[in-house]
């Protein structure tokens, strides 16, 4: 596969949050490598003012194309797959108005409902002194879950073809997180269970998804654990993609094998 080089374009992110990790598997599905900045989130380098000039917002991820800034992870998505069009970008994101519906729609669930799921769930956690996650909040994961459940019944990818799309990848961000705080049930919730394996068997997964949630899942069991002997530096996505510490084995889908 080719790769497409940007080098007017920079993305920072932190590489626990899902929102950034479906940025990075949009970037490896499409073969895209662009300049990649970590931002320590436990040392609140997201409300730094280079930050704050670009995001008031103080999230991530940020995409900066030139002078053109966008903060939000499925704009950023869409964006990556019109503006810098691949031999990908048909399936991720397809011109055909109604199947493109269809893939905006599963972004927008991904946006209004998991997200917020995974806010309520880790942010007690991550900025606080709990170590569980409040029986409401893991009730509406359920909710959540079993949405999905029934959304698979007829169809293989949320897409509805046969292959993953941008809605896939945002879901699979949010999920996989998800499965960290409250594991699925295989039993309750053997379609999701099964998506998200095959998910995590793809490439951009491997590559943009698996490290970055071992990293949640080390901060969710073990509290901050900074390493300021770790080396945090800009590199572009094919240096990211070419690390061989993303292939250390992943053990938060194992619940949904």
């Amino acid at each position: 596969m080719v790769r497409h080089k940007r080098r007017h374009c920079t993305l920072w992110k932190a590489d626990r949050s899902p929102a950034c990790r479906s940025v990075m598997m949009t970037l490896d599905a499409m073969n895209i490598d662009v300049r990649e900045v970590d931002v320590n989130m436990d040392k609140e380098e997201h409300k730094s003012p280079g930050i704050i000039s670009m995001n008031p917002l103080q999230t991530l991820p940020i995409l900066k194309d030139r002078d053109l800034v966008i903060s939000d992870s499925h704009a950023i998505s869409t964006y990556l797959a019109t503006r810098y069009y691949t031999e990908m970008s048909k399936f991720l994101l397809p011109a055909d108005p109604g199947s493109r519906a269809i893939v905006d729609q599963f972004l927008y669930f991904n946006s209004s409902v998991l997200h917020p799921h995974y806010r309520a769930a880790s942010n007690p956690i991550l900025e606080g002194s709990l170590r569980i996650v409040d029986e409401k909040i893991i009730d509406g994961i359920h909710s959540a879950y079993a949405d999905l459940e029934r959304i698979l019944t007829s169809r293989s990818w949320f897409s509805n073809g046969s292959w993953p799309s941008l809605g896939d990848i945002a879901i699979a961000a949010s999920i996989s997180t998800l499965n960290v705080l409250v594991p699925i049930d295989v039993n309750k919730f053997p379609r999701l269970s099964s998506w998200l394996h095959r998910m995590s068997e793809e490439k951009f997964f491997c590559t943009a998804n698996k490290k970055g949630l071992c990293e949640f899942t080390r901060r969710i069991e073990y509290g901050n654990c900074y390493n300021p002997n770790e080396a945090k530096y800009p590199r572009n996505s094919e240096e990211r993609r070419n690390d061989l510490s993303n292939t250390e084995p992943d053990r938060t889908t194992t619940n949904a094998a």
